[in-house]
């Protein structure tokens, strides 16, 4: 798992309630969405050109590699990943550090 790297001018404190805030909104997706397995998130560096549309709103971010099980059918494929962009773009735009802490970060379901 990628390490977030502390940029000066970022107080812990601020660095803390990131953590927790991105923590939260990801338990809640993968609560709201139970064949959810994981997903990466990625910025534009990297990706083929014909990944461009599925840019996440106002995040210049995408979501890659997402694992889904059972398999299903296009519809419910569709809201998932658009249950995970506004999860992602809500968290940008609520903290923009979101940005830098979520590029380059895959996410997967924990199972206790």
């Amino acid at each position: 798992m990628k390490t977030f790297e502390f940029k000066p001018g970022l107080p812990e404190t601020l660095l803390g309630r990131l953590e927790a805030d991105v923590d939260a909104k990801i338990k809640a997706l993968f609560a709201r969405c139970p064949a959810l397995c994981g997903f990466s998130v990625r910025d534009r560096a990297g990706l083929p050109k014909d990944m461009d549309k599925n840019r996440i709103p106002d995040a210049d971010l995408f979501v890659t590699e997402i694992g889904i099980f059972p398999k299903l059918d296009d519809e419910q494929y569709s809201e998932i990943y658009d249950e995970i962009t506004l999860a992602i773009s809500d968290l940008v735009y609520e903290q923009p550090h979101a940005y830098d802490y979520l590029r380059g970060r895959t996410f997967a379901r924990t199972l206790h």
